[in-house]
């Protein structure tokens, strides 16, 4: 079986092939918005026969960020689907309605094809209430469908699985409590018992929760206010600071990657790193807390090369809250890229 994993940014269509579990072609198609998914697309399934990669057995999978309550898993692209998206659209109009386009180009571009959407917001459907419940009134929280998500859903669930094996080859029965840490541009940490969610630093958008890159983080909602008002930016603004001009990249000074804060000497970087591991380390104390102890600890993302530097900071701190179990020092790097766990993903379903 052969898989051709789909990836649509704001700007760029990320693609990538897999046959038998192998690599074969992988690439970035730039200006993707600006010239439509369809001609984007063309070049992909040009690149893709050119590999051999496209035959009976090929499938498509593609990446959503938002699949809200109406995608608690993967889904066939199929008529059905795009009901359920356009469900949810109001709830993240950008994502969701680029999602959309990029869906129906998919079924243009792959006629007879099968083809699934893989979302980030899946595996975090099922938080418990008291997690994904925001201190609002329930008449207001249903009309805006205000609730907390994940939004590295994938890596979490994939990591998670491959630690809590990791677990039962100890001999344990009981579900692992595992503290998961994704290290991507937007870092993410979430608890997890078993294969199933507890916490997670995210919010109802990527917002909440730890810096990142260019992302505030968790934030008084009266900075937001006084950015919009005091410092005349208005609401768009504001906005676009606190997501775009913020985050590590706004102490640094320059825009800087995740990769380079935590490895970096450079003052700036020293600062930035004191930050970002502390924010870590409370966000890795909650998750222990929720889950009563940490049995595993896993490192996933694009930057899990630095695992080592955040695991000798927040580690030795849970060891002597009492928080670390006996075997959770040992950490797992669960190191494949997105990409290949949407294959994973794809073949599993």
């Amino acid at each position: 079986m052969s898989t051709l994993v789909l990836i649509p940014g704001g700007k760029s269509l990320h693609y990538a092939g897999f046959a038998a579990g192998r690599e074969t072609c992988t690439g970035t198609i730039r200006g993707f918005r600006w010239q439509g998914p369809r001609a984007a697309l063309d070049e992909v399934r040009a690149i893709a026969q050119a590999v051999g990669l496209l035959d009976d057995a090929t499938s498509v999978v593609v990446h959503g960020l938002f699949g809200g309550e109406e995608f608690p898993g993967t889904a066939p692209l199929d008529q059905n689907a795009f009901v359920r998206l356009e469900r949810i659209a109001r709830q993240s109009p950008l994502h969701v309605a680029g999602l959309i386009d990029t869906a129906h180009a998919v079924q243009e571009v792959f006629p007879g094809t099968p083809a699934r959407l893989a979302f980030e917001t899946s595996f975090f459907v099922d938080l418990p209430p008291r997690e994904r419940t925001y201190a609002v009134s329930p008449e207001l929280a249903h009309k805006l469908a205000l609730r907390r998500w994940g939004y590295h859903g994938l890596y979490h669930e994939a990591a998670s699985l491959e630690a809590g094996r990791g677990w039962r080859k100890r001999g344990f029965d009981q579900p692992a409590r595992i503290l998961s840490v994704c290290l991507e541009a937007q870092p993410e940490i979430a608890a997890v018992l078993g294969r199933r969610p507890i916490t997670v630093t995210s919010g109802a958008t990527p917002l909440e929760g730890l810096p990142g890159e260019t992302n505030s983080g968790e934030i008084d909602p009266a900075v937001a206010l006084a950015l919009a008002g005091e410092a005349g930016l208005g609401p768009e603004g504001a906005n676009a600071l606190l997501v775009g001009g913020s985050g590590l990249s706004g102490l640094v000074g320059h825009r800087v990657r995740l990769g380079d804060v935590l490895t970096s000497t450079r003052s700036e970087c020293t600062r930035a790193r004191e930050v970002l591991l502390y924010r870590m380390l409370l966000a890795s104390g909650t998750a222990a807390a929720a889950l009563g102890g940490v049995d595993a600890v896993v490192f996933s993302g694009r930057y899990v090369s630095c695992s080592a530097v955040v695991a000798q900071y927040v580690l030795p701190h849970l060891d002597r809250a009492g928080a670390l179990g006996p075997h959770a020092a040992e950490w797992t790097i669960f190191a494949k890229p997105l990409e290949a766990v949407l294959a994973d993903t794809a073949i599993a379903n």
